[in-house]
């Protein structure tokens, strides 16, 4: 018995320093935390990498405001960005959003299992017998059937009458759902775009009034609105758009359709008080059912406005957004209680990963490459190479049209159409698939990839422009040659 016991307790031993050694390498694996001069450090030469006018950075941890800063200018005239400077902070407003749902819920005045038309009874999609089982649950974690595409339709509109978000829920009388209700997860603003009227049909008030209300206000976010102020603020960081990687102000304003999606602009400062509030479960803004969301274990995850994820064995939640000018996310470590997001007035085809890069490095998270993607690097001067192309080879065709105009063209009548139509319906073909199918590989349509992505929206639509002129002038051409007419 005695040598038993010994032998256990050997067992234990061994077993107690193999799990000390695990844990020993499982740190020694993580990248230590920076301090606040390092991340500081990576944020400017990241921005000088990637040519951005200016940036805010905020560091939380343990319930506190750790590090705040910012960077670069807010616009052309070069005022100094600081961290009460407000920026456009794209979807991240969608945690927002949802975070006011779950207060109406905490109320009694919804369930977030309720059909949408207990409380909309107007809102429809073009098959109503399956639209009427979405769930605003399903709308709150992209689980609705709504597609990508049909979130991203008004992008380039300024719209902004009261009835706006309405308007955009009766916009999707004609959308065709991508499945049924709670079957599979696809991200659309048009999910939040109808919690905008959801939550302004009950409280009986403008979307922005609610905000300010319920949450900038309780936590003394003084630099928070919802797209334009309406109260006197510290000057707002300008958007900036590149062309072929160099930024130029451009500031765009979306319309209110767009609000409950993406239209809350904020400071560095607010921010950080925002993710404390949340990740500390602030009785006055934070009910529950949120609180029991980010206690579960998900493997990875959409839900109530936040992105869950598991990276390198730790529990990560976040949301990052992109409008037109602005980059940003924000990022909270539940198992080191670290918290920190990034603001930038700028975006475009080469904009790079400078926000994901940033608060990975400063929760030391692996790092992740700043630069530009290469898909988008490919894309751009990709289509810049084949618009040149294209206009050289129309001209040499045009060149050799003239020299042939003399010659007899001795060929049958089916050979003859067949050599203007084919190529024709090629060019036609080549250039439709540019302005409808290229775009809506990514989920939007072509004015609204132009208006994110300018340069490369400008090189495709001359690819457009030439190939449809071409096969018009090409087709004249020919049939004069042959006497067709």
């Amino acid at each position: 018995m005695i040598h038993q016991m010994k032998r256990m307790k050997g067992a234990i031993a061994i077993l107690l320093l193999s799990f000390s050694s695990a844990q020993a390498l499982a740190q020694a694996a993580r990248p230590a935390s920076p301090d606040a001069a390092e991340v500081d450090a990576f944020i400017q030469e990241g921005m000088e990498q990637l040519n951005a006018p200016g940036g805010a950075v905020g560091l939380v941890e343990d319930g506190m405001i750790t590090h705040l800063r910012g960077f670069g200018k807010t616009d052309q005239s070069g005022g100094p960005i600081t961290p009460q400077t407000p920026f456009q902070i794209a979807s991240v407003t969608k945690s927002f959003t949802s975070l006011v749902v779950l207060q109406l819920e905490g109320e009694g005045k919804l369930s977030i299992d309720d059909p949408v038309i207990r409380h909309i009874p107007d809102f429809s999609t073009a098959d109503r017998n399956i639209s009427d089982a979405i769930t605003i649950r399903n709308l709150m974690n992209h689980r609705s059937g709504l597609s990508t595409l049909d979130g991203n339709r008004y992008q380039r509109s300024q719209y902004r009458g009261d009835d706006a978000a309405g308007q955009a829920v009766k916009r999707l009388g004609s959308a065709q759902l991508e499945g049924h209700p709670g079957a599979s997860y696809q991200y659309s603003n048009a999910n939040y775009a109808t919690l905008a009227h959801l939550i302004e049909t009950i409280e009986q008030a403008p979307f922005e009034q609610v905000l300010e209300d319920r949450i900038f206000s309780v936590l003394g976010m003084k630099n928070s609105f919802v797209q334009i102020a309406s109260k006197p603020i510290t000057a707002e960081a300008k958007g900036h758009i590149q062309w072929f990687g160099m930024p130029f102000e451009d500031h765009f304003i979306a319309s209110r359709m767009m609000m409950a999606a993406g239209g809350v602009t904020t400071s560095a400062e607010d921010l950080a008080k925002y993710l404390i509030a949340v990740s500390e479960n602030d009785p006055r803004i934070v009910p529950i059912s949120l609180a029991n969301s980010w206690a579960k274990n998900h493997e990875r995850a959409y839900e109530f406005g936040w992105e869950h994820d598991t990276v390198h064995g730790q529990k990560i939640i976040f949301h990052d957004g992109a409008n037109p000018g602005f980059r940003s996310i924000l990022m909270y470590n539940l198992e080191t209680r670290k918290g920190g997001l990034f603001l930038m007035n700028m975006s475009g085809t080469l904009d790079g990963n400078l926000h994901y890069g940033t608060v990975r490095y400063a929760l030391g998270l692996p790092g992740t490459d700043i630069s530009t993607s290469q898909i988008f690097v490919y894309l751009l001067w990709g289509s810049a190479l084949t618009l040149v192309l294209l206009a050289a080879a129309c001209t040499f065709s045009l060149r050799k049209f003239r020299r042939a105009e003399s010659e007899p063209a001795n060929r049958s009548s089916l050979v003859k159409w067949a050599s203007i139509l084919l190529p024709a319906l090629c060019l036609i073909g080549y250039a439709f698939t540019l302005w409808f199918y290229v775009p809506r590989s990514f989920g939007v349509d072509f004015s609204a990839a132009s208006l994110f992505f300018p340069d490369l929206g400008l090189l495709m639509a001359l690819q457009i422009f030439v190939a449809v002129v071409w096969a018009v002038v090409r087709s004249i051409l020919l049939v004069r040659r042959y006497g067709l007419e």
